[in-house]
């Protein structure tokens, strides 16, 4: 990253604890945002070809407190509905249902700090409230994205890598210029 436009970029590591929840991991990093509109987050245990700066204009123009990415499921399950009495009544393939994931990419503005009680997970209780307040937009992503929650996850992304097949190393759009 020595060639690129980083050199205007202040990175703090802030020990938040192991047990945490990641309300309280965001609380704990308030002091260091002071001054900012808004902050970009995520659970850095995922890997996207997401072109940040789409999902900033998105968030900007939606005149949202809290924004994330949501994601289809890259799974191969499928949904059952199934009534009370255990009786199947449809049967789909998630991929093509209407769930979207919370991929763990976040953008706030600074107010999300005071929507944050003290012990919370950030989208249990403070994202029902923004929903309730209509404060929460969902960023739809159509493009990679692959969570590296276990080892399989990572054999199967080492693997990709080592095969040269890493659209997650995301470049900027080739800006090509207008002819004429």
């Amino acid at each position: 990253m020595l060639s690129s436009d980083i050199d205007d970029w202040t990175i703090t590591f802030a020990d938040t604890g192991t047990s945490a929840t990641i309300g309280e991991r965001l609380k704990a990093v308030e002091p260091h945002l002071a001054g900012e509109e808004a902050f970009l987050a995520n659970y850095a245990d995922g890997l996207t070809d997401l072109w940040l700066p789409d999902q900033m204009d998105a968030f900007d123009r939606s005149g949202k407190l809290a924004s994330f990415m949501v994601v289809r499921s890259p799974q191969s399950f499928h949904i059952a509905r199934v009534a009370d009495d255990g009786n199947c009544t449809a049967i789909e393939p998630l991929a093509e249902s209407d769930v979207w994931f919370n991929a763990g990419f976040f953008i706030f503005r600074h107010a999300i700090f005071d929507h944050i009680q003290p012990g919370e997970e950030l989208v249990n209780e403070p994202f029902r409230r923004l929903i309730e307040e209509n404060a929460l937009h969902a960023y739809r992503f159509d493009g990679f994205w692959k969570a590296m929650d276990t080892f399989k996850d990572q054999q199967e992304l080492d693997a990709r890598h080592q095969a040269g097949d890493t659209p997650w190393q995301n470049r900027p759009p080739q800006i090509t210029p207008a002819e004429g």
